[in-house]
């Protein structure tokens, strides 16, 4: 159980790591994904069709494989924290996170007494249904909470929030953030970038790990090559409609006629 969570170590190793994203909710292409080269791979319970109780068949799609899975779970409900973490996630994203005192709740729904208050069941997916003995002895040491970081004032909080004892990184939710700016989805905006920037720039002098999500490779070679320490490409979904966009354009080419 001790080093299990592999996304987790190599944060702490300071390796930079690439995700993919699976918005569809779909068994089938979570497996699928993980048969490529990424380092991990977001579940997304906030904005895909999924909920927490569609989660373990998300999670066992991807552990019989090397990649990780993180969670992004919807709110910040403790109950539905405790679940996820039951069911057997290690990693969570939480959306919207902006204050100390947010992020500090998180840490109490999630870690076991004396650092938390998530709910003890010894007979849960996480412990392998009581065989894993030593499960609540590391879960603590192994579970990696990561809030998002998804408005101006919350980047400002960037290095605060961080700071709290109990999360491991933070992460800067560029579609949100440019809407908060009244620039909807213009992600590789200058002023969303410089804000981005900025605030990479102050958690690394505070030894804080930053990851983010881009829409295509260069985007994310920018955010890597600026700091970032985990980077997510696209989703499952928006890469399925490129490329079948993609088809439906090259063949209306080869034909002669509009696509």
């Amino acid at each position: 159980m001790p080093g299990y969570n592999k996304f987790k170590q190599a944060l702490q190793a300071q390796q930079q790591q690439v995700g993919g994203w699976s918005l569809s909710g779909s068994p089938t292409l979570v497996e699928a994904l993980a048969t490529l080269s990424y380092d991990y791979l977001v579940l997304d319970l906030e904005h895909g069709p999924s909920s927490v109780q569609d989660l373990q068949h998300l999670l066992r799609a991807l552990e019989q494989t090397e990649v990780a899975a993180i969670v992004r779970m919807p709110s910040h409900d403790p109950i539905a924290i405790k679940q996820a973490l039951d069911l057997g996630a290690w990693t969570l994203y939480f959306p919207f996170v902006e204050s100390v005192a947010e992020a500090e709740a998180l840490v109490q729904a999630a870690l076991y007494p004396p650092a938390g208050r998530r709910g003890f069941a010894k007979m849960h997916r996480a412990s392998r249904y009581g065989s894993r003995a030593d499960y609540t002895e590391v879960a603590n040491a192994e579970v990696c909470l990561i809030p998002q970081l998804e408005t101006p004032a919350a980047l400002e909080q960037a290095v605060a929030i961080g700071q709290v004892e109990g999360i491991s990184a933070v992460f800067i939710g560029p579609g949100d953030l440019s809407a908060a700016l009244g620039l909807h989805g213009q992600v590789n905006h200058p002023q969303v970038r410089e804000l981005m920037l900025a605030c990479v720039s102050r958690c690394q002098q505070a030894g804080i790990a930053v990851g983010t999500v881009m829409p295509s490779p260069s985007d994310a070679h920018w955010a890597l090559s600026h700091g970032f320490s985990f980077v997510s490409i696209a989703n499952d979904v928006a890469n399925m409609l490129g490329q079948s966009r993609s088809q439906l354009q090259q063949l209306a080419q080869l034909q002669g006629r509009d696509a």
